[in-house]
């Protein structure tokens, strides 16, 4: 799974891209690199500390239907 993961091509995954950018724009606010590489070491970083699930908690915090409630 580890050379999966480092072997992800951000481009070809969208969706994945689009929650990791979210991500870091919420946990680092005006700091956020959302450059690619940054993004795939942030995934990379999730991935090898079991944090993967924190881009769909921030996928619900952030979500607009749920604010809406």
């Amino acid at each position: 799974m580890e050379s999966t993961i480092k072997n992800i091509e951000l481009l070809y995954t969208p969706l994945t891209k689009q929650l990791l950018i979210n991500f870091v724009k919420f946990q680092y606010e005006e700091n956020a690199d959302i450059s690619d590489d940054s993004l795939k070491t942030e995934l990379i970083w999730l991935h090898n500390n079991n944090q993967l699930d924190q881009l769909f908690i921030g996928e619900y915090l952030q979500s607009e239907s749920r604010l809406n409630l």
